[in-house]
């Protein structure tokens, strides 16, 4: 795993690219500033208004790229890692408002995030809109404000030039290396800006000779000065490019990339990237889909969603019973979590005759160590999933799988799934599609199942709370009562139901029964209470009657 910050960025973008140019697959994760817990919605244009409207106002701390590649061994592959830490441009009318959640903040904390690389060397980006806004503007230096680092950096050296230009002549030159804390403090563009709008005399390039970073100081006329700014456009257009950043990876995969990139459960993910490296994110969703279609052209593969389908072969009656035997906490979840977990144990061998190996090209402390919720090591959990499903669906609908020498494995079993290409996983739809001719139509099956949920104390619940200890036990809508202390989770699997109610027998904080219609039905206890009230009226009237 390769971490990858302002400092080196621009160092292994070329390698990076040459990668990705020979890569089988991508397989991509985002970490975040806030999480989205609203799941109350049933049609596709309220999720896509709901999730743009949330994802316009985070953004995105870590990006996660695992590149995997084939080998001369046909089952084999290799894959290379890369974390990329990120923190949105600011300069001055670009200076973006996010929300962060302190829940989110404190889940990246558990899991050893490193909040200092994303602050202070984080990698900048900005999308289209942003960068025209940026163009249109003559000279976008004079909005820039240097924060206490840069300047005293900037005093430094202006101290230095001044000392130089007592005793220079016109024509002399000076050099000055920037050493590896300094040539990252301020951008090369703002560095020749503020230099040449405090000297009017000297002029300034920067040069890399032997690995080293030089900035070259000429001593020059105030004529020769004003004939070259005026021809100085060149700088103007690497500080833009400058700024642009991560968001020229994400061109690269856009314009040339036409294979297959992968994530797990990531809608969101590609609603983040759309939004903070391609442009503003549309207003419905028939627009989002038609650009993401001219703007893609890759196929994209949510393993969520694979699994889902894939259910039949990878939970067979005859293995189920025996999980436990190679897995120490059985689960049947389809969070990457647990799907990872099942598929690298010999519960996986024991389904197919031929297995993928997969291997990581670097020494690092991904081979040895576990690194959950770091988007590098989840993209690269994402691409071990979606390998094992690949072979696994060819293996147990085919019953083999056909050598031949002008295919990889790879792409014979990848051909096996292009029905599901494109398609992603969603609680109120069987999938959202972005394919050109998909429908998006709405969920049919009726939610079979139902379970009520409260505290023993009748307390108000924590909705985030309830979605992140349920969902690992199937797909669910949930609904939440007024006075949010009840909620009814909703779901298919009888199967799951039995599951819940076992696991939450005689919970010391909450109570969980199946729904019966006199006891929990709104309907029936506003029936009954009115039936009481008209009752007693009439009661109350045929005593009076009489008494008279």
């Amino acid at each position: 795993m390769c971490e990858v910050t302002s400092s080196n960025f621009l160092e292994l973008f070329p390698l990076i690219i040459e990668q990705i140019d020979k890569s089988c697959f991508l397989a991509i994760d985002t970490e975040f500033s806030s999480i989205d817990t609203n799941l109350s919605i049933k049609t596709i244009k309220e999720f896509y208004k709901q999730r743009s409207n949330f994802v316009k106002q985070i953004t995105i701390f870590q990006f996660g790229l695992a590149i995997f590649s084939t080998t001369s061994i046909q089952h084999k592959y290799h894959v290379t890692i890369y974390n990329f830490y990120l923190n949105p441009t600011s300069i001055n009318p670009i200076d973006v408002k996010y929300i962060i959640q302190s829940s989110s903040i404190k889940f990246l904390a558990e899991y050893k995030f490193d909040f200092n690389k994303c602050f202070y060397s984080g990698i900048s980006f900005i999308n289209q809109t942003q960068e025209n806004i940026l163009l249109n503007q003559n000279q976008p230096d004079k909005y820039y404000s240097l924060s206490i680092n840069e300047r005293q950096y900037l005093n430094i050296l202006f101290e230095k030039i001044n000392q130089w230009l007592i005793t220079a002549h016109l024509g002399d030159k000076i050099q000055y290396e920037l050493n590896n804390n300094e040539k990252d403090i301020l951008n090369d563009y703002l560095i020749h800006s503020e230099i040449r709008r405090c000297f009017k005399t000297i002029w300034t390039n920067i040069q890399i000779v032997e690995q080293k970073k030089i900035l070259f100081i000429e001593h020059i006329t105030k004529e020769i000065y004003e004939e070259r700014m005026e021809n100085n456009n060149d700088d103007f257009y690497l500080f833009i490019q400058s700024l642009i950043g991560f968001t020229k990876l994400i061109r690269y995969i856009r314009d040339n990339y036409r294979k297959t990139i992968v994530g797990h459960n990531c809608f969101l993910d590609w609603l983040i990237i759309y939004d903070k490296f391609v442009d503003n994110l549309p207003l419905k969703f028939e627009e989002f889909h038609t650009l993401m279609n001219k703007n893609f052209l890759f196929s994209m593969f949510d393993t969520k969603y694979l699994a889902l389908e894939m259910k039949q072969y990878l939970f067979t009656r005859q293995n189920r019973s025996n999980i436990s035997n190679y897995v120490e906490t059985l689960s049947m979840s389809t969070s990457l979590s647990s799907l990872y977990d099942l598929l690298i144990s010999k519960y996986y061998e024991n389904l197919v005759f031929l297995k993928p190996i997969i291997e990581i090209t670097s020494t690092d402390r991904y081979k040895n160590e576990v690194w959950k919720h770091e988007a590098g090591y989840d993209a690269y959990m994402s691409g071990i999933v979606f390998l094992k499903l690949i072979y696994l669906y060819k293996q147990k609908k085919f019953n083999k799988i056909e050598f031949n020498e002008h295919q990889s494995i790879f792409d014979i079993c990848l051909n096996e799934i292009q029905l599901y290409k494109n398609r992603f996983y969603a609680i109120f739809i069987p999938y959202i599609s972005l394919n050109r001719y998909d429908i998006n139509k709405k969920y049919k099956k009726k939610l079979q199942q139902c379970l009520v949920l409260e505290k023993h104390n009748k307390e108000q619940l924590d909705m985030s709370d309830i979605i992140s200890h349920f969902n690992s036990y199937c797909s669910m809508e949930y609904e939440i009562n007024r006075n949010l202390n009840k909620i009814y989770l909703l779901f298919q699997s009888e199967q799951c139901q039995r599951r819940i109610l076992k696991d939450y027998l005689n919970h010391p904080l909450y109570k969980i029964e199946k729904f019966h219609w006199f006891k929990h039905s709104l309907f029936i206890q506003y029936s009954f209470a009115i039936s009481s009230i008209v009752l007693t009226g009439i009661c109350i009237s045929f005593l009076v009657k009489r008494r008279m």
